[in-house]
């Protein structure tokens, strides 16, 4: 019994640490046979499947951080263009008089660019379509659309990956004047930021909004780095 019980803690950590890094949800309208999740990267890198139900499953390993830096490096050689891996400090950018920013100038990965996946078949080069991670379609519509359309309140998830612990907390500030230059909006982005050496779970939510003009706009951002995907988070289909 007392190298039983060891054994079961041994097991359960191994299980803790495994879930850590597998992420699931459900695409509603799914309507495609069985799928892998593909990074568009020069060298797709499969990160997951989604099931002939919708089901998601994303599995993240350090492997994954490696092969994104790769093909970034494969991309400078076949260009004259030098793409480079970005900062946690620029990632988060802020006055450091607002923020406190731990390891800021530490190297970080994004794992998608726009937070989009793609869900296709890599062999037979059949691409089913992109999904993002978002609280609703309209969110997702309307943050992505490069301030073509309104926003609206709610927030998408991301992930990023970091070789060392690294963080930013803190409330950013800054004063901006509306389309008609009569008056100045305080614009605030609330940093929660506490990355763990490996991939980290990032919320990116658009708490408030105001009108400008003929446009709603972001006036209140806040991101967090979570544990979960939030339950009522959304596994959101579309094409472009």
């Amino acid at each position: 019994m007392k190298n039983y019980i060891p054994l079961l803690i041994v097991i359960f950590l191994a299980n803790v640490s495994c879930s850590q890094n597998t992420y699931t949800g459900t695409i509603d309208n799914w309507e495609n046979k069985q799928a892998e999740i593909l990074l568009p990267t020069s060298d797709p890198i499969i990160v997951g499947k989604v099931s002939e139900k919708g089901h998601v499953q994303i599995e993240l390993k350090d492997e994954i951080a490696d092969a994104i830096e790769a093909s970034l490096q494969k991309e400078n050689e076949r260009s004259n263009i030098n793409i480079i891996s970005t900062t946690v400090a620029k990632s988060f950018y802020c006055d450091p008089e607002f923020v406190e920013v731990k390891n800021g100038d530490i190297n970080i990965q994004k794992l998608t660019g726009g937070s989009t996946f793609y869900a296709g078949d890599l062999e037979a080069q059949e691409l089913y379509g992109q999904f993002r991670i978002a609280s609703s379609m309209a969110f997702s519509d309307s943050y992505f659309s490069l301030g073509k359309k309104d926003f609206v309140k709610g927030y998408y998830v991301n992930f990023f990956y970091v070789e060392e612990d690294a963080s930013v907390n803190g409330t950013c500030k800054s004063e901006s004047y509306t389309m008609d230059m009569k008056t100045i909006v305080e614009l605030i982005v609330d940093y929660n930021i506490n990355l763990k050496k490996g991939w980290n779970l990032v919320k990116i939510e658009v708490a408030e909004t105001y009108v400008d003009g003929e446009k709603i706009r972001p006036l209140k951002t806040v991101m967090s780095t979570i544990e979960a995907i939030p339950q009522d988070a959304k596994f959101i289909l579309f094409e472009q």
